[in-house]
């Protein structure tokens, strides 16, 4: 018995050897493996470094190379300062809300033009340094801006013997990276940028956002205007006040274009939004109380810039009929709100000046009104009254919404 039992702990002993054996061959593989990838990089980096040196301060355009390690540097960067990676589901799922875009590549990165969100960067063309591209690192799961490397890293610590040689350039042509005195600070700037974009996309981190609006306002103000995103109302409520919409009696075409961004997005797949947040926030802004009336006006008057035929807005007939019905249910609440003093600013107006072959009612019947709480009700209420301002000789052209209000007050002393 006692052999037996000495024979089945040889045995234990030797198996639990030969595992841990095998435990230890795995994870020198895995250490291997890591080591060789961080050699390559490194030697991708030098590499790419060592040519952009040699170039000059933004002489070249950036090709797939240079955003590779750029990639490389930037992912460094994040992780010691603390930006936890998403996983891909969780990235994948915030590019779709914020950015309006499905994440269908096998590529390593994704790239649009900001200012045309419709347009996807081509892996095998060049980047001009004079376009302005918003990328993402599938692998690594963060966005970033196209940079040069010098821009980010600060070769002179890392890399001192490059630095050494670039004083050796022989190339009069062109401004080495080493004589241009703002790179320090642009450099501590473009890390805490991405640092600050990344922490408050992805990592929901709030903390970023005062930085942010005071650093990097056109970006921040595009998330709403030109990507539509309205979830976040903290950044809403910044972006819209800071157009600072003050009402005025035909408002230039260019303020309610700017207006008109608030309430709804054309997205790439024909698709239109429109932003319930938006004017919720409109709302909440305003006040008869002390006058703030200003943001309902422009509704109003971005009512009647819609259904202006020669107006472009990217719109077809549908898209702005379902904006305008819901525009004037939002409007037409105010019609029962006795702190105001609207009356037919919306409806009455709509049906007595603004859609008298009523093409738009047409349609609003043909989508049942796209189930609207109150518009249905409202618009038969509205059609059974006449327009006050009949017969009215005092007007020079259409009512205006500043005309409703006075007649309004006229009514209420009279």
């Amino acid at each position: 018995m006692n052999k037996k039992i000495e024979v089945l702990i040889f045995l234990f002993l030797i198996s639990n050897t030969f595992s841990c054996q095998k435990i230890e061959v795995m994870e020198n593989k895995q250490t291997y493996a890591k080591n060789k990838q961080e050699i390559f990089n490194k030697s991708n980096i030098l590499m790419v470094l060592e040519k952009q040196l040699k170039d000059g301060y933004r002489e070249e355009p950036i090709d797939l190379n240079d955003i590779k390690a750029l990639f490389e540097i930037e992912n460094s960067l994040l992780q010691s300062n603390g930006y936890v990676e998403p996983t891909k589901e969780e990235f994948e799922k915030k590019i779709n809300l914020i950015f309006k875009k499905e994440i269908n590549s096998s590529n390593n990165f994704i790239c649009f033009d900001r200012n045309k969100h419709c347009y996807d960067f081509n892996q095998n063309t060049w980047v001009n340094s004079d376009e302005f591209y918003i990328f993402f690192s599938l692998k690594n799961r963060f966005i970033t801006d196209i940079l040069w490397l010098p821009e980010i890293l600060d070769y002179q610590k890392e890399y001192p013997k490059l630095y050494k040689n670039e004083a050796y350039i022989e190339n009069s042509d062109v401004r080495l990276w080493k004589d241009i005195d703002f790179l320090p600070q642009q450099r501590r700037f473009n890390q805490q940028l991405l640092i600050s974009r990344n922490k408050y996309l992805f990592n929901d981190d709030k903390s970023q956002f005062p930085w942010l609006i005071n650093n990097d306002e056109y970006f921040m103000e595009n998330l709403v205007t030109t990507f539509g995103y309205t979830e976040d109302k903290k950044l809403l409520k910044w972006a819209f006040e800071k157009q600072g919409f003050t009402y005025q009696i035909y408002p230039p075409d260019d303020i309610l274009q700017k207006f008109g961004k608030f309430l709804w997005t054309k997205f790439c797949n024909g698709e239109v939004k429109i932003h319930q947040n938006s004017l919720n926030l409109i709302k909440d802004l305003s006040n008869p109380s002390v006058n703030q009336e200003d943001y309902i006006l422009f509704v109003a008057e971005y009512i009647n810039y819609l259904t202006l035929e020669e107006k472009i807005t990217g719109l077809t007939f549908e898209q702005k009929a379902r904006i305008i019905a819901t525009l004037l249910e939002f409007g037409e609440q105010y019609k029962y709100d006795k702190a105001y003093g609207f009356n037919q600013m919306f409806l009455g107006k709509f049906i007595f000046y603004q859609d008298f072959d009523k093409l738009y009612k047409k349609e609003f019947e043909k989508n049942n009104y796209y189930n609207l709480p109150n518009l249905k009700h409202w618009y038969l209420l509205a059609e059974k009254e006449k327009d006050m301002f009949v017969n009215d000789m005092t007007l020079s052209d259409v009512p205006q919404p500043r005309d409703y209000l006075y007649r309004a007050t006229y009514y209420t002393h009279h």
